[in-house]
């Protein structure tokens, strides 16, 4: 999982950029098998795909931010369906 106040910041940043954005957690801390240094792996959803500035813009403003962990942020209209298929079998939305 991801500490309470690293998750309120992510949503917070997201938001600002796609208010209306589904966001899901993925992958090892998804999982619950993550090591403490662990990235933190965000799937988001808007319906239509997300222009690429937009998601250069959050992944700025992440890295900006006190979260001292990589976050990777991806836009599922973005990526491929096989992709999609394997993370939607563990993904938690916020």
């Amino acid at each position: 999982m991801v500490e309470p106040e690293y998750k309120k910041k992510l949503i917070e940043i997201i938001n600002k950029y796609l208010p209306k954005a589904k966001i899901y957690l993925y992958g090892s801390r998804a999982r619950g098998d993550h090591s403490e240094g662990s990235d933190i792996d965000l799937a988001i959803d808007t319906g239509k795909p997300v222009n690429f500035s937009i998601i250069g813009n959050i992944k700025e403003a992440i890295e900006e931010s006190t979260i001292p962990l990589f976050v990777d942020v991806i836009d599922i209209q973005n990526a491929s369906s096989n992709f999609i298929n394997e993370i939607k079998k563990e993904w938690i939305p916020w």
